[in-house]
């Protein structure tokens, strides 16, 4: 009887310790965890070196910040936890996909960097082509640097602090996250891939908070006179979307 209840304890303290990673908007600490939930740190420490063998819990790189990992995610189906999120925005993004015949992307951030949960593309030989879970840098392109704007402030800082490649210069993309922030979009040419260029809006839910990116893709010189236009549709768009979410 006291094996099954020990057990019972375990399973317990696991679903707590799950659904405070789930729930936070960032990562959190081995402490912060701990002041949560009230798990002795002893015990937290061991339950999350368990669920992170499991590949439930990520720990960042050098760091005892913690959060759920796609792993957990990938449980039901191999389908990720952003699936609910793909089905309200498709018919938006093939709508946008009609209108400009460019490629349109959502992608979220995961750890450090971005990833592309989903794209659909025009039906045209060239094109900007994306795929889901293709890494998406968030210091070049307005793709990636949307991510990078309206992120957790506390995650900023861990980009800027460590994850960023030596060459960019950290003062002059500070800069640029900020206008992005003030405009609410970021347009960019040949800055992620050559040739191609792409303007990105922030997508937020009903409460205000940052979502994902949701952006259109295309050959640079395809944008030319149309950038007024393509942000508008991509700004209502979002707007829509934030009422469903």
């Amino acid at each position: 009887m006291r094996e099954k209840r020990e057990k019972l304890d375990a399973v317990g303290r696991i679903a707590r310790i799950m659904e405070l990673l789930c729930s936070a908007e960032e990562t959190l600490t081995l402490r912060e965890i701990e002041s949560r939930i009230g798990i002795p740190r002893s015990t937290l420490h061991r339950l999350l070196s368990s669920l992170e063998e499991q590949e439930w819990v990520h720990r960042e790189e050098g760091t005892e910040q913690f959060r759920p990992s796609v792993g957990f995610f990938l449980l039901n189906n191999r389908s990720l936890f952003y699936d609910e999120l793909i089905r309200v925005a498709s018919p938006e993004m093939e709508t946008l996909v009609a209108r400009t015949d460019k490629t349109c992307i959502l992608s979220v951030l995961e750890g450090l960097e971005g990833r592309c949960i989903h794209a659909v593309d025009p039906p045209m030989a060239v094109k900007f082509v994306a795929h889901r879970g293709m890494p998406v840098p968030v210091h070049a392109g307005a793709t990636g640097k949307v991510l990078l704007a309206f992120a957790p402030k506390r995650l900023q800082e861990r980009i800027f602090d460590g994850g960023l490649p030596e060459r960019i210069d950290a003062e002059r993309l500070k800069d640029q996250i900020e206008e992005i922030r003030r405009d609410g979009y970021a347009y960019s040419r040949e800055e992620w891939i050559a040739n191609a260029g792409d303007i990105s809006v922030p997508l937020f839910d009903r409460r205000g908070l940052f979502v994902a990116q949701l952006g259109l893709a295309g050959l640079a010189a395809s944008f030319d006179g149309r950038e007024e236009e393509i942000t508008a549709s991509l700004k209502e768009a979002s707007a829509r979307l934030s009422g469903l979410l």
